[in-house]
């Protein structure tokens, strides 16, 4: 219960970072597609910063984890601490979690309409 609560607060971060982002972005946005960026592009520059975002947390993430393994061995129970399968694991859900909340801010980036966007001040 208490990782799938981990779970949901850090996609709702992510997805929050990412709104803020393109709400920031809009005129970068507008003028891209303007200019002829395909859907793709745009999908791609919100969803990869997103991912990369993601990417460093999880990073960090295994570091800190692989770190402090020794001290957390005595409150596992039938696991080791230091299992490769389990981190592989919790970075794959992780990812798939952080790609699900930023490619609702991605869809969101391709709705700017390019003449909105230009006059916006």
């Amino acid at each position: 219960l208490f990782g799938l609560i981990g779970l949901t607060l850090g996609a709702l971060g992510i997805f929050g970072v990412l709104a803020y982002a393109v709400n920031q972005r809009r005129q970068e946005i507008g003028v891209r597609v303007a200019l002829g960026a395909s859907p793709r592009a745009v999908l791609r520059l919100v969803v990869g910063q997103g991912m990369a975002l993601a990417l460093a947390g999880v990073v960090a993430g295994i570091a800190g984890a692989a770190l402090l393994a020794r001290w957390m061995q005595s409150v596992l129970y039938d696991i080791q601490a230091s299992d490769p399968l389990t981190f592989a694991q919790v970075s794959i859900v992780l990812l798939g979690a952080a790609l699900l909340a930023s490619w609702l801010p991605a869809r969101r980036a391709l709705a700017i309409d390019p003449v909105t966007a230009l006059r916006y001040d």
